[in-house]
């Protein structure tokens, strides 16, 4: 049971794309492995909203 992945419901994540939040000073800003990055924030929790919603975003951005 430990091995299960939990349900989700509604847009489906982007499995092939590994977001991260990454601190340069007193900023932070989200970047992904596919070469997407958001603007420097100096909210944490602002950078990884950025990074949820990039991992949402079901259209690609290339």
């Amino acid at each position: 049971m430990a091995d299960r992945q939990p349900e989700t419901t509604g847009v489906a994540a982007r499995n092939d794309h590994r977001t991260e939040v990454v601190e340069r000073g007193s900023f932070c800003f989200a970047q992904c492995d596919c070469g997407w990055f958001a603007p420097g924030r100096r909210s944490r929790d602002k950078a990884r909203r950025d990074a949820a919603a990039h991992q949402a975003d079901p259209e690609p951005d290339d």
